[in-house]
């Protein structure tokens, strides 16, 4: 009897180590492949957002592509409004001085320009809004006109012995402007075009206005950007008026060259009805009053001065047909008589003194085209801006 239940003792011990080993071996089957499933999940997500990131680099890097490709053709356009070509300046290396809120080098008066990224915005906002109100049957142009300093002074001389700047950069004031303005307004870079002629007579060495041919080089800009025929100022004929003292030389008692006027009459003929602010009208056959004499106001020959409205019909054989108004200040006189070339007639609007609505104006003319253009530091003046939104909602 012992030696049976030795026997049965045994057989049931080794059918529970069986038990134990089978149990065992399942739970190391069990977890193993629970441990392999969780492996290749993993392995699969790795994959998917390898796959994902793979994209994303490859649109990445099709952007950037992109993005340098725009760059690149930029670079060969005078044009664009995101790449500006620095201008070299002839530099004899002498220095200036700062006097009368003017600085003066090689007795030239520069004017300092202190606009910045918040100005620029708020006058991009405000062409923005002259689309809009002007409405989809008008196209609207903004071309804003850097001041001397920016092509006449060296950069070292923009600063001064402390390390202030005296004057900020007109190239990203402008960049920041034109790059701000909706696609229903359409930007007139003229800086590339000026920079590339900055050594000639573009700017007058006592005033702060540009010259005839500064002025000539902007609306060869304008005309270039839409695409139209350019008026060759060698078919036309040249005048010059000596002895012109401008504004910059009153604010210094450093010594300032005078200056000489040059303006250009047409192979065409154009007649000028100019409106005063008393109602009443004068036409002449001229854009240019010839009888400006030297001295404060010889830059009155252009546009016969500033005048509220001004309506210049031409018979040029380029006009296209179309009317355009120029809203300006005093640096679109010099600019104005070059449109004549292109279009048929031409409202010269000066945004300080006329009082009128534009709105109603170009629908009441026919007018299909508006151009708003100021001198750079006109667009960061509040004032100028509040006289450009009141024509605009009155």
């Amino acid at each position: 009897m012992d030696q049976y239940n030795n026997y049965n003792r045994r057989r049931y011990t080794q059918k529970r180590k069986r038990r134990n080993y089978r149990r065992i071996r399942n739970r190391i089957v069990i977890v193993g492949t629970g441990v392999l499933l969780i492996f290749l999940f993993i392995l699969l997500l790795t994959s998917i957002a390898s796959c994902g990131d793979d994209s994303n680099e490859a649109e990445t890097n099709a952007t950037e592509v992109e993005a340098t490709q725009e760059v690149a053709a930029d670079a060969d356009d005078p044009l664009s409004i995101n790449v500006y070509t620095k201008p070299d300046i002839e530099d004899n290396g002498t220095t200036g001085v700062d006097s009368g809120g003017v600085y003066v080098w090689n007795r030239t008066a520069f004017e300092k320009f202190y606009g910045g990224d918040s100005q620029a915005q708020r006058y991009a906002q405000l062409m923005n809004e002259a689309a809009k109100s002007l409405g989809d049957n008008i196209k609207v142009y903004s071309l804003i006109a850097p001041n001397h300093t920016e092509f006449g002074l060296p950069d070292r001389l923009k600063i001064d012995d402390n390390g202030m700047t005296l004057s900020e950069s007109q190239a990203d004031y402008l960049k920041a402007a034109y790059q701000a303005m909706d696609e229903s307004v359409t930007a007139i870079n003229p800086y590339n075009k000026l920079s590339e002629h900055c050594n000639e007579y573009i700017y007058f060495d006592s005033d702060h206005h540009w010259t005839g041919l500064g002025a000539y080089y902007a609306y060869e800009a304008f005309a270039q950007t839409l695409d139209m025929p350019v008026l060759d100022l060698s078919s036309c004929t040249e005048n010059q008026i000596e002895g012109f003292t401008g504004t910059l030389m009153k604010l210094t008692y450093e010594p300032v060259n005078t200056d000489t006027v040059h303006y250009w009459t047409f192979p065409y003929t154009v007649s000028n009805t100019i409106h005063n602010q008393y109602g009443s009208a004068n036409t002449y056959d001229s854009c240019y009053y010839p009888y400006s004499e030297a001295g404060d106001n010889t830059y009155g020959v252009f546009l016969m001065g500033d005048n509220p409205l001004e309506v210049i019909e031409s018979t040029s054989p380029s006009s296209n047909g179309e009317k355009i108004a120029i809203v300006h200040e005093s640096y679109g006189n010099a600019i104005t008589p070059y449109l004549t070339y292109n279009y048929d007639v031409v409202y010269s609007i000066d945004f300080r003194s006329w009082n009128g609505n534009l709105n109603d104006f170009c629908a009441e003319n026919g007018i299909t085209n508006v151009l708003f253009m100021s001198g750079v530091m006109s667009t960061a003046n509040q004032s100028h801006l509040d006289s450009i939104s009141a024509i605009l909602t009155k």
